[in-house]
């Protein structure tokens, strides 16, 4: 098997370590057999020296929220209208667009990515490795429903979501996710703000079917992530035991101390919210008044912010994810890195948002064993950067980016 030295790089491996200068990565096919000091006697066991001098060198990305369902557009009636064949193959430029830009692993919610899964591991198509939900649990009318179009025709070509009610019909949507092979499976606890009848405000699933979800998954040892904007989802969906709150940025202290006591990951999303609000306008709520701004979109900022401020200071563990769904309003890679530079922006060292986006991924997709770290054992998932992201997080960027390597394999 190929032996490969990556010699003189500027080691981030991602545990939050700091930069370890003049480092050696030794690769054996695709498994990391050394990471650390430059050890010349150790380029003997090596069949290629590459010299990375002046060159940083972190774990790939891990994307945590992403949906590769194919779609241009982002109205949520042409979610379903646009054709099915289109959007499979847009999905296929979607995941090449994600490691572009230093994404190696991503958590996927949408139809495709159950196909984009095998083809990417396969080595038929390029694209991060791919942790799949399938399709998300939503309820009639709820976010993953497109209330402008004919139901029949959401039920069949919604790139990301199903429809199902009441306790036993989800049992039974979530036993036909197991059966299409779902990694996680995605339920939407709340409303997501797409139209008037399902704010964010709005609870959409009861805490008997968050219950039945988690329930079902958990009989085979499958995690739940939920999609939590309201203060009453989260705490049903913590109750219930989910192992994510996606967006979460309505938690108290209750909330957080259960997240943290049960150990549940928080994917803030943050990017998408300060875009979100700095683009749509922000409808008026009494509790935007106990924040600082001048209009209710700095105050709902603000508000994020102390939110996930609150939350990092208890001690929650929280993973980067972008939530990309379109080509137009989130494009795939370019938006992960966002999340990246967002995370600093609300109050995280550029290490601490590296390991949000590498070792803390990891750890959520129950993958730490192999990913997340450039550590003797794991996969040789690595970008190599021209500029230092330490310095300034914002030369995380695919200008910047010199080389990705996924599975010992030089992919851009």
């Amino acid at each position: 098997m190929k032996t490969t030295a990556y010699v003189n790089g500027l080691l981030i491996d991602g545990t939050g370590r700091e930069v370890l200068p003049n480092s050696l990565i030794l690769t054996e096919g695709s498994i990391i057999k050394y990471a650390g000091d430059k050890k010349d006697q150790r380029l003997k066991e090596s069949d290629e020296v590459i010299d990375l001098s002046g060159h940083f060198i972190t774990p790939g990305l891990i994307d945590c929220h992403v949906h590769l369902g194919g779609a241009i557009s982002d109205k949520a009636k042409d979610w379903v209208l646009e054709n099915d064949t289109q959007q499979a193959i847009v999905s296929v430029q979607q995941v090449r667009e994600l490691l572009n830009h230093g994404i190696t692993t991503v958590r996927d919610i949408s139809r495709n990515g159950l196909h984009l899964k095998p083809l990417i591991r396969n080595e038929i198509i390029q694209g991060p490795n791919i942790i799949a939900c399938g399709p998300g649990l939503s309820r009639t009318g709820g976010h993953g429903d497109a209330h402008e179009v004919p139901i029949e025709l959401v039920e069949r070509s919604h790139p990301w979501a199903l429809i199902c009610d009441g306790p036993e019909e989800i049992r039974k949507t979530v036993r036909k996710l197991i059966r299409m092979n779902s990694d996680w499976i995605k339920i939407w606890a709340t409303g997501g703000g797409l139209w008037e009848k399902e704010r964010e405000t709005d609870q959409h699933y009861s805490f008997e079917e968050i219950k039945t979800v988690v329930e079902e998954a958990n009989y085979l040892g499958i995690p739940v992530c939920a999609h939590c904007e309201s203060l009453k989802g989260a705490k049903d969906s913590i109750k219930a035991g989910v192992a994510s709150i996606e967006h979460g940025e309505e938690l108290d202290e209750e909330c957080l101390e259960g997240m943290k006591r049960k150990n549940i990951f928080l994917v803030p999303t943050l990017g998408l919210f300060f875009e979100w609000f700095s683009t749509y306008e922000v409808p008026p709520r009494p509790e935007l008044a106990a924040y600082e701004g001048s209009t209710n979109a700095e105050k709902e900022i603000n508000r994020i912010k102390n939110n996930f401020k609150a939350a990092k200071d208890l001690g929650v563990r929280y993973a980067l994810g972008c939530d990309s769904f379109s080509n137009d309003l989130t494009p795939f890679g370019k938006y992960s890195l966002k999340e990246l530079y967002a995370l600093v922006k609300a109050g995280c060292s550029p290490m601490e948002a590296l390991v949000a986006g590498t070792r803390s991924g990891a750890e959520l997709l129950r993958l730490e064993k192999s990913i997340g770290t450039l550590e003797e054992g794991k996969r040789a998932d690595f970008v190599v950067l021209k500029k230092n992201p330490l310095e300034n997080i914002n030369n995380f960027n695919k200008e910047n980016i010199a080389a990705v390597y996924k599975n010992g394999i030089r992919q851009v």
